[in-house]
């Protein structure tokens, strides 16, 4: 008997912070700015992903900007 391993996705998580201390609209342009947590990122199987999430292309995750939706 041969067993085969089963395919499965997995999605890398990469959390975000404001970049403003307090979370508030920059004064000039008056965009809510985040970044990337790159030190907290780990990789989950998809299927435990509840709730909202912003799913972005895998060539995008590795940079340090957030795309725009």
């Amino acid at each position: 008997m041969i067993l085969r391993p089963q395919a499965q996705e997995s999605a890398m998580v990469i959390p975000t912070k404001y970049e403003d201390p307090l979370g508030w609209a920059d004064c000039v342009d008056g965009f809510i700015w985040v970044v990337k947590q790159t030190d907290k990122m780990h990789i989950v199987p998809v299927k435990t992903i509840v709730g909202p999430a912003h799913l972005v292309r895998e060539n995008n995750a590795g940079s340090d900007r957030i795309d725009s939706v």
